[in-house]
């Protein structure tokens, strides 16, 4: 659906819960905001694009949000349907969004020494459902996407899920696209009921990434896995961001400070988990990410101490008690 003024809406399915695109369509040239998953492209993007009358090459970018599979998997699909079309991302996630196995090795598989990592089913799945293609064009932030008629959308460099996520900004409709840049309290289903924690990997960044979209005041907020936003439901959205942030790492310095030995991130989720949010419990594992986001930073500043023992990681709070 559009949204506002020449911002499309692309709502394909992944499993239980929503997966957005969005297109941006101008009277010169139009953008493509991230590309799901490969089938997600032949069973929505192109039907999508077909009834409201553009035709694919008429794509002159194709933007992936970050390294995520569910973000550029459709890459090889669309690079298809808009050969001349140029592909670009931030240059800190490139590498992780042209190589699946790095991708793997380096974000899904961090803490496998650990025993955290995706689940079985979770690689061949991406393996049959995306295709890599090399980036045409890496990105830092602050670039400015010329769409035609005086219309222009800006880049914002936005990370914190990950190293180099970006979103776009559209000043004419005050109109943020921020695909997973801010997640609020839990990463829902598609019927609002939580699926899973927070995705995010580096907290402070992360914090940053919500301050300046709180300093925006953006009139509309357009993520890619939760309805639209729009009005005081954006400050509240980003509020809960804020406090989910604030609230795991209260919690994490209790744990840590109460505990007589030191933890492994394992038994972190597994303590944690119930405190935090009310997704399944076997999703708890996902709450590695945002709790070593904040692990580093209490490493930082010498408040958490990391050792080894039975070939795991455990963390122990420095302070006394």
């Amino acid at each position: 659906m559009e949204i506002t003024d020449g911002i499309h809406r692309i709502e394909t399915p992944l499993g239980d819960r929503v997966n957005c695109v969005y297109l941006f369509v101008g009277t010169r040239s139009a953008l493509l905001f991230d590309t799901a998953i490969g089938p997600a492209i032949t069973s929505h993007v192109e039907p999508y694009l077909a009834g409201v009358g553009v035709e694919p090459t008429r794509i002159r970018y194709v933007l992936n949000s970050h390294c995520d599979w569910d973000h550029h998997g459709g890459n090889g699909a669309v690079r298809d349907l808009a050969p001349a079309a140029v592909f670009c991302c931030h240059e800190l996630d490139r590498p992780l969004v042209e190589d699946a196995d790095l991708l793997f090795a380096r974000r899904y598989d961090e803490l496998a020494a650990d025993g955290i990592t995706e689940p079985a089913a979770t690689r061949p799945f991406v393996a049959a459902s995306t295709r890599q293609v090399p980036m045409d064009l890496g990105l830092s932030g602050g670039e400015r996407f010329c769409l035609g008629s005086g219309w222009a959308v800006d880049l914002l460099h936005t990370p914190g899920h990950s190293r180099g996520h970006v979103s776009i900004y559209d000043p004419r409709s005050r109109t943020a696209v921020v695909g997973d840049a801010v997640l609020g309290n839990a990463v829902l289903l598609a019927d609002g009921s939580p699926a899973f924690p927070p995705t995010y990997r580096y907290a402070g960044t992360y914090l940053a990434t919500v301050q300046r979209l709180q300093a925006i005041g953006p009139d509309r907020l357009l993520t890619a896995h939760y309805p639209v936003y729009s009005g005081p439901d954006v400050a509240e959205f980003l509020g809960e961001t804020r406090a989910f942030a604030d609230r795991a790492e209260a919690a994490l310095r209790e744990e840590l400070a109460a505990a007589a030995e030191p933890v492994t991130m394992r038994a972190l989720t597994e303590r944690l988990g119930s405190r935090l949010g009310q997704w399944p419990g076997e999703a708890n594992q996902f709450l590695s990410q945002p709790l070593l986001g904040h692990l580093e930073r209490l490493e930082r500043y010498g408040l958490v101490h990391r050792s080894r023992a039975d070939g795991r990681t455990a963390y122990a709070w420095t302070v006394d008690r």
